[in-house]
């Protein structure tokens, strides 16, 4: 395991590296730590729901950096959802949508929907900028415990897990985000996070 305190080049290079080859990062959000791995990778997300313990039947959401790439695992968004994400997207919100078919079953529970979110802040923006697909993200926590919002919250439980941390210091938020979905154009909160919907 590799411990990174500077985005550079460099490391982002590495970061690109490990996650091509079916490898798994922590990095931090602006809500909370995040494990993550290429969305598309199967291998990946199995050592991701192992890692943490974490039940098959619980999807995984995924972050990236733009709507552009949200569009490579999702498919048409209806003008609520739209809006949605034009309103509080960079931020704390997740928002489920219907999955494209090349999306791995695995990272969804068989659902044929997806959550998706695109983080407010500056380290994990660079990191999602830097990798051509979205990655499959869920908090850095063995599943049923509180999310570790520094370093020092998890990398006795995870080090020899993981193939890189970065190093962010503490996130801004803290609490995990808002969970949303739109059913017959009325937005359902799944999940209350930091942020209120309106």
């Amino acid at each position: 395991m590799e411990l990174i305190k500077e985005l550079n080049r460099d490391s982002l290079e590495k970061i690109k590296r490990v996650l091509d080859s079916d490898g798994i990062i922590i990095f931090p959000t602006d809500t909370v730590y995040g494990i993550g791995c290429n969305c598309f990778s199967t291998k990946a997300l199995d050592k991701l729901f192992h890692f943490k313990n974490r039940d098959y039947s619980k999807p995984i959401n995924v972050l990236t950096d733009s709507v552009d790439k949200i569009d490579l695992v999702v498919k048409k968004k209806n003008q609520v959802e739209e809006r949605l994400i034009k309103d509080y997207l960079p931020g704390d919100m997740t928002i489920i949508l219907e999955k494209k078919d090349t999306v791995p079953n695995l990272l969804t529970a068989n659902l044929k929907t997806i959550g998706v979110r695109i983080p407010k802040d500056e380290i994990a923006l660079k990191i999602l900028k830097e990798y051509p697909y979205p990655i499959a993200t869920t908090s850095v926590n063995l599943s049923g415990e509180s999310p570790g919002v520094e370093v020092n919250d998890f990398l006795e439980e995870f080090k020899d897990k993981v193939d890189m941390i970065v190093d962010g210091g503490k996130s801004k938020i803290g609490i995990a985000s808002t969970i949303v979905q739109v059913e017959n154009e009325t937005i359902k909160v799944l999940r209350q996070g930091n942020l209120r919907v309106e």
